[in-house]
């Protein structure tokens, strides 16, 4: 008889539970179904927008896949420079000239981005006994061809030099941007490029 009591008493508890459970479970439903309902316009908000971000992400992303896309790495090309410095009949010093362990005139342009530009300025002066004129004359391209590229000129207007007067001159170095020169540098794999300049005196 005690057995089947407590079987009784168990089977009541689990009714009761089960009927709480259920209960419970209805009102939460319920609940959760008025939330649904009466922030619907807000859900649906929330729910065309995620829609539509991932449509335009799709969008682009096929877009830049069919135009082949990829990052012109080239156009922000830095390349570095130097220009060695010959002189005849002529001192130059001061400003940015600079000196190698062998005493070589040279001018650093620095790193020199495509289509920027740079000036170099110095003192020059003549060692002749005469009044002369400067001239500037610049070679040996490294590497060849890309001359083609590069502009430089100088602020001297042909005024003459007389003997052990100096003047202060300013050289200028113009970078190309286009794309025949950005093509020039991948093709030859251009990391850096350099020139020699000679300034010299001629008599008038």
């Amino acid at each position: 008889m005690k057995l089947k009591n407590v079987a009784s008493q168990i089977k009541i508890f689990v009714e009761n539970l089960l009927r709480f459970i259920l209960i419970k479970s209805k009102r939460a439903i319920t609940q959760i179904t008025r939330f649904l309902h009466s922030s619907r316009k807000t859900i649906l908000l929330v729910v065309v927008t995620i829609l539509t971000t991932l449509i335009c992400s799709f969008l682009i992303a096929a877009w830049l896949s069919g135009n082949n896309y990829e990052p012109k790495a080239e156009y922000d090309r830095i390349v570095p420079t130097t220009g060695e410095i010959t002189v005849q009949g002529l001192e130059i010093y001061g400003g940015d000239i600079k000196y190698t362990e062998s005493e070589t005139l040279y001018v650093d342009w620095g790193e020199l981005t495509l289509g920027s530009s740079s000036n170099s300025s110095f003192n020059i002066k003549s060692t002749s006994n005469i009044d002369v004129e400067l001239q500037l004359n610049v070679t040996n391209w490294t590497p060849l061809g890309i001359e083609k590229y590069i502009e430089i000129s100088w602020d001297y207007n042909g005024t003459l030099l007389s003997p052990n007067t100096a003047l202060w001159v300013s050289i200028s170095l113009e970078v190309a941007s286009g794309g025949d020169f950005i093509d020039f540098l991948v093709e030859n794999e251009v990391t850096a490029f350099g020139f020699d300049m000679i300034i010299y005196a001629s008599e008038v």
